[in-house]
């Protein structure tokens, strides 16, 4: 009897040994209360799931995307559902351009990797809920320590050049000024990855926040690149948001209306931001980097 015991007790031991622990990668964007700006965010579920099936990447039972703002799926809402699923560990990778108060405060206080009260209090009057979790969370990295921001641009830019000798490229970014540096490098990295695979000349940037004073920052940028160049093309280095629908909204036709008469200039805002336009570009890179944090927990 006390053998049997024994057979038995060995056997439960090594099949749950033996079985594997099941992980779940949860992508992590910003949040908007718009439509136009959650669906191709969303869309980035199916997407990143099939590309993991194609390429047989083994280790990830459960893919979710989350917002971490204004809307669901919220990130705790998500991480329940991975815990009901039964998930033992989960790899979290901001939809993020670069480090900022989002991917260094709220997120991993979000989370509950980290505890600061005032960042919590701010989260705390913006009604987002915080995750009260024992599953092991590890945040991976932004967009900032790999090449999508600039191969997505310099793709923007190709669609929209006509005659790149004579344009320029004007490049705007939300930006931190806490950490102004990762910012001022992204503006100068996506400019000159641009020269480096075009025959366009001309590029500046810098960082404007939708809806603060869109029109008075720009017009200097503008009256500046068009003592150089006839034809200005205008990128924005946001996720799904595009500079043409805030110029529509600033009226910004009216406003350089001058300049494109007297400097006989040709003004193009692009219509798009990295998604849905460079959805590929970003899935890839989302599989990639959950493949890195695959082999590195191995």
């Amino acid at each position: 009897m006390m053998k049997k015991l024994l057979f038995a007790l060995t056997l439960l031991i090594t099949s749950i040994c033996g079985a594997e622990a099941k992980n779940a990668l949860v992508v992590i964007a910003h949040g908007s209360p718009m439509e136009s700006w959650r669906k191709p965010v969303l869309n980035l579920e199916g997407i990143v799931r099939n590309k993991m099936k194609t390429a047989q990447l083994k280790g990830i039972d459960y893919v979710r995307v989350a917002m971490m703002e204004y809307t669901e799926p919220s990130v705790a809402s998500v991480i329940k559902d991975c815990e009901a699923q039964g998930v033992d560990s989960i790899f979290a990778l901001p939809l993020f351009m670069a480090p900022s108060s989002h991917t260094e405060e709220d997120l991993p206080n979000i989370l509950g990797q980290k505890y600061n009260p005032y960042v919590r209090e701010e989260l705390a009057e913006e009604k987002t809920e915080l995750v009260k979790s024992r599953t092991p969370i590890v945040l991976g990295p932004t967009f900032y320590y790999s090449n999508v921001l600039e191969e997505s641009m310099m793709g923007r830019i190709k669609s929209l050049s006509k005659d790149p000798a004579n344009e320029a490229v004007i490049l705007l970014a939300h930006g931190d000024n806490e950490r102004i540096g990762f910012w001022t490098n992204i503006l100068q990295n996506v400019g000159k990855y641009i020269k480096e695979h075009s025959k366009i000349t001309y590029t500046d940037g810098k960082l404007i926040e939708m809806g603060h004073n869109f029109n008075v920052k720009l017009m200097p940028l503008l009256e500046k690149a068009a003592q150089a160049k006839k034809r200005i093309i205008v990128q924005g280095i946001y996720l799904t948001s595009d500079v043409k629908r805030m110029a529509d909204h600033y009226k910004m036709s009216e406003q350089q209306a001058a300049l494109v008469k007297g400097r006989g200039v040709e003004i193009v805002y692009s219509p798009e931001g990295i998604l849905p336009a460079s959805t590929d570009l970003v899935a890839d890179w989302v599989v990639e980097q959950t493949k890195l944090w695959l082999h590195s927990a191995r």
